[in-house]
């Protein structure tokens, strides 16, 4: 994924990525992440200055908790 920790900042840091970069990096539309939120199985998004941003923890967190192809 393209949003990783830098040596100079602090390990409590938390990225917030922008809505393009959620739907680049899960391959879904703004609709389907929008439906997900309100379905309550995607990670709500914090308002910065109006605008949506996800903390990439809990973006990774979603990832790892998808179920696996053989798992279906």
């Amino acid at each position: 994924m393209e949003f990783q920790m830098s040596a100079t900042q602090p390990k409590h840091f938390d990225d917030l990525v922008d809505i393009k970069t959620v739907m680049r990096v899960l391959k879904r539309s703004r609709a389907s992440i929008y439906r997900d939120i309100k379905n309550q199985v995607f990670p709500h998004p914090v308002k910065v200055r109006g605008s949506s941003r996800w903390r990439s923890s809990e973006i990774h967190e979603y990832i790892e908790n998808l179920p696996r192809a053989n798992d279906l």
